[in-house]
């Protein structure tokens, strides 16, 4: 429950004026997680400002980064669809985020579950029919930490192989 109010959070608050966050988000959180005390909430809704205002990670939360963005594409012959968390389009790259609650992420990449890798690899290889030629980043922004943990094209590449028939 604590993740999906992270991630609500994440998808709403950006679009406000930083000054205005707060407030908004205190707001919704009494209206949807009212079954927690006002220290869980507070301690909800600093994870998610601290997210948003890191200075890392400030261009996935302007107004150029899109939330919630659902994609489909043929991939290999099979159809990958899904929504991505967070989207930033550029002209010689595209940026997508996953976010994941767990409270103790991955050091590395490396020890991201198969079934996460394989998920981002999906969605990796959608995106690269959707936009060629353009370089396609993805990355898991665990909120608990705040981490943003990239994840390198090899990790994906025999995902993606494999979704596309190991051609």
């Amino acid at each position: 429950r604590r993740g999906v109010l992270v991630h609500k959070l994440l998808e709403r608050l950006p679009d406000l004026p930083e000054a205005e966050r707060r407030a908004a988000g205190e707001r919704w959180l009494a209206r949807n997680a009212a079954a927690f005390d006002l220290a869980e909430r507070a301690a909800l809704l600093e994870a998610a400002l601290a997210v948003i205002v890191h200075p890392d990670w400030a261009e996935l939360f302007s107004p150029a980064g899109l939330a919630e963005v659902p994609i489909a594409a043929l991939v290999g012959g099979h159809v990958v669809a899904g929504t991505i968390d967070r989207l930033l389009i550029e002209p010689d790259r595209v940026r997508i985020v996953d976010f994941k609650t767990a409270r103790r992420p991955p050091e590395v990449a490396e020890r991201v579950p198969v079934a996460i890798q394989r998920q981002m690899a999906a969605y990796v290889a959608a995106l690269e029919a959707t936009y060629p030629g353009r370089r396609i980043e993805a990355a898991l922004l665990y909120t608990a930490a705040p981490r943003l943990l990239a994840l390198p094209d090899a990790l994906l590449a025999p995902h993606k192989q494999a979704l596309r028939g190991g051609e």
